[in-house]
């Protein structure tokens, strides 16, 4: 066995031997909001739904062609910049049905006020322009995030990330599941899976989920998160489970495109 390692020619073919065992045991169950899958339908589902000059404005200002193209930015740059980890959540304590700022984020430091933090960047023109392109880059996955329920889960597990369950032959976690794992993406494109939610969309429906605030967006996700996602029989998951997540994970990913589209325009649209 020592042979295998003398010599250039032989250290290659071990090492990635190795590498390879190495990545196959590594779990790919951590949770980052929504995975790219998720991200990217919310992306699309938004440029549908956005104003023709907020459409100008993001890609002649701020050089930003299509949404999707940053729906993931801020799950990258939060890899290098740690602190930023719980901007993308806002766990509540256990029992508690409605987000309460001074109880759940006192430091400000989750998605529900990082939302209203860079709107507000966003909307002020005296701010620098990086700042304000880069709090659209943040809007653009937050939306996302806030919608997703277990980001509205329970301090106590993380968020369900230390609920362990068996998926598809799979030891995962639940938050895993909820931020995309359930959806059956049938190898369709993203953009065909959003174009597909949009074309269901209802417009008395559409009207009234822009009939609310950041807060009310965080209490959906909650209530969606107490009512579908925590209740488990046992490890396994039933069918009637899987069916309606999946049908709870499309609305909220409509919602969601439909509110930042809504959002951005509301913003952009502001002369100051």
């Amino acid at each position: 066995m020592v042979k295998m390692f003398r010599g250039k020619k032989t250290i290659w073919p071990v090492y990635r031997f190795f590498l390879v065992v190495i990545l196959l045991t590594i779990r790919f169950d951590i949770a980052y909001g929504w995975g790219h899958q998720g991200h990217s339908v919310i992306a699309y589902v938004a440029e549908f739904n956005l104003a023709s000059e907020s459409k100008k404005i993001i890609v002649e200002e701020f050089s930003i062609k299509n949404l999707v193209n940053v729906a993931s930015w801020a799950d990258k740059v939060r890899k290098r910049r740690k602190y930023e980890g719980p901007w993308h959540y806002s766990n509540i304590k256990e029992n508690e049905s409605t987000y309460v700022v001074s109880r759940d984020c006192p430091d400000k430091n989750c998605v529900t006020e990082k939302i209203k933090e860079f709107s507000r960047v966003l909307k002020n023109k005296k701010i620098l322009f990086r700042k304000r392109k880069e709090a659209l880059k943040y809007l653009v996955h937050f939306v996302g995030d806030i919608h997703q329920p277990l980001h509205l889960g329970n301090s106590k597990d993380r968020g369900g990330n230390k609920i362990r369950l068996d998926y598809l032959g799979r030891k995962v976690n639940l938050h895993y599941l909820w931020d995309g794992a359930l959806i059956d993406w049938k190898k369709e494109s993203f953009s065909k899976y959003a174009q597909h939610l949009n074309n269901k969309l209802i417009e008395s429906e559409k009207l009234e989920w822009l009939d609310n605030n950041v807060d009310d967006w965080a209490n959906e996700s909650r209530l969606l998160a107490l009512k579908y996602a925590y209740p488990l029989d046992s490890e396994r998951l039933s069918k009637a489970y899987v069916i309606r997540g999946r049908e709870i994970l499309d609305q909220r990913m409509v919602q969601a495109g439909v509110r930042l589209a809504d959002l951005l325009n509301q913003i952009l649209k502001t002369k100051e």
